[in-house]
């Protein structure tokens, strides 16, 4: 076919993914806009596949066809010219339907449904006040009674640490003030401890030592930082990483503590008529992804399922493979739960908006600071409407990423601070 018929042609862009289980591997290949259903892969094969790449965004390289178990997407069969490319480092090549299925031809090789295609996949509730319905529809009416119980449960096991009602209590207060904060945490003598050697790290350059909590919010943080960064890390204390969780998932606490000090860097940035509260901000980004040990938490064999579909769906964004396997997503849960944890509203709705470039609701500077921090941390074009709205320059968010980014070490002994030896 020439490259003018070729071009006239829809084209559907193709991924490959290496899957394996202890008879051996499997080559699947489907189209890069869709999802690789791993339910339906153990439906036709009998077989529990697991992605042999831990995360692999770019897609792993065609194994010589006929060499190697593969199966493909049907939907491919009604594709005019698909793009395919041998490894990473290599460009996409058009193939006609012929050229493409001769390739592919051989006792190795079959067609099946295994691949969702990202438009027909849910999406999430536009309103956090519906996202109770949702949770509950999805699971069934059985399960959406077990749900609603284990959630409740949750208030209670793991329990919050006693200093965290305090902090949230004194959130409330409009009256609270240094002396007050200073009591709180200071009952807490672990939580006294990470407050200091918070204060102490390199990144904030300090000169001279902190010894106390009232130093900490005197000479380096303030109050609002201090006691919105105290509720993080008790809240940190109380849960642990899950276990089963996708393998790229070790670096939790490195990405809340790099989402914290980055929006603590694009607030100051912004005018201070337009700014969200500091310490805001700040829990905020350190609880940005608190959903995910939430789902862990209250339903976990639901986070196994997960887990093997994140790594399986690299290229994906994360809400959309919550959608089809749990029919809601972690921003909602994680929302639902701080809410009924009694944290403040701009919180919950920021952590529950993350994800939607859309919103123009209360709170919504908080909900695209934290939106604009995905974008930086992914690699993504930001987009310039959130720029906008948070009288943000292109340069001066990447400068901020920049330092953040530079700081690495320093953020590494500060998620030290909060995940220890967990």
């Amino acid at each position: 076919m020439s490259e003018q018929s070729i071009e006239a042609n829809t084209s559907t862009r193709v991924r490959i993914i290496h899957l394996a289980d202890n008879s051996g591997k499997l080559q699947v290949i489907f189209a890069y806009d869709s999802m690789l259903d791993m339910a339906a892969l153990s439906r036709l094969t009998k077989r529990r596949f697991d992605p042999v790449a831990n995360y692999n965004i770019e897609g792993d390289p065609l194994v010589k066809p006929n060499t190697c178990s593969t199966i493909i997407d049907s939907s491919l069969l009604t594709s005019d010219v698909i793009e395919l490319r041998y490894s990473a480092t290599q460009s996409y090549k058009s193939y006609t339907q012929e050229e493409f299925a001769s390739r592919f031809k051989g006792p190795l090789t079959r067609y099946e449904r295994i691949a969702i295609p990202v438009s027909k996949i849910e999406c999430p509730v536009d309103d956090l006040n519906q996202d109770a319905a949702q949770m509950q529809a999805a699971l069934g009416k059985f399960q959406s009674m077990r749900l609603q119980q284990r959630l409740e449960e949750t208030l209670e096991v793991p329990p919050l640490p006693a200093s965290s009602h305090r902090i949230i209590q004194l959130c409330s207060d409009e009256n609270a003030g240094t002396d007050d904060l200073c009591d709180v945490i200071s009952l807490d003598p672990s939580l006294s401890a990470q407050v200091i050697s918070w204060a102490s790290s390199p990144y904030y350059g300090v000169q001279g030592e902190i010894d106390s909590v009232e130093d900490a919010i005197i000479r380096v943080l303030g109050f609002d930082m201090v006691m919105n960064l105290a509720l993080g890390l008790s809240m940190g204390n109380a849960f642990q990483l899950p276990k089963n969780g996708p393998r790229h998932y070790n670096d939790f606490w490195f990405s809340a503590v790099s989402h914290a000090v980055l929006m603590e860097e694009l607030v100051r940035k912004m005018p201070s008529g337009d700014r969200p509260r500091l310490g805001h901000a700040y829990l905020a980004g350190l609880l940005h992804n608190f959903g995910y040990l939430a789902i862990a938490v209250v339903l976990p064999p639901h986070f196994g399922i997960l887990s093997r579909y994140i790594e399986a769906n690299a290229h994906l964004p994360s809400e959309i493979i919550e959608m089809q396997t749990l029919h809601f997503t972690k921003e909602q849960l994680g929302a639902w739960l701080l809410k009924h944890w009694g944290l403040p509203e701009s919180i919950y709705t920021a952590v529950r908006y993350s994800k939607t470039v859309s919103y123009e609701g209360q709170h919504n500077r908080l909900a695209h600071l934290l939106y604009l921090c995905h974008q930086l941390f992914n690699d993504d074009k930001l987009d310039p409407g959130i720029l906008n709205v948070l009288n943000l320059t292109l340069d001066e968010a990447k400068l901020c990423h920049q330092k953040v980014m530079s700081s690495s070490s320093e953020l590494t002994k500060m998620v030290g601070l909060i995940s220890g030896n967990k």
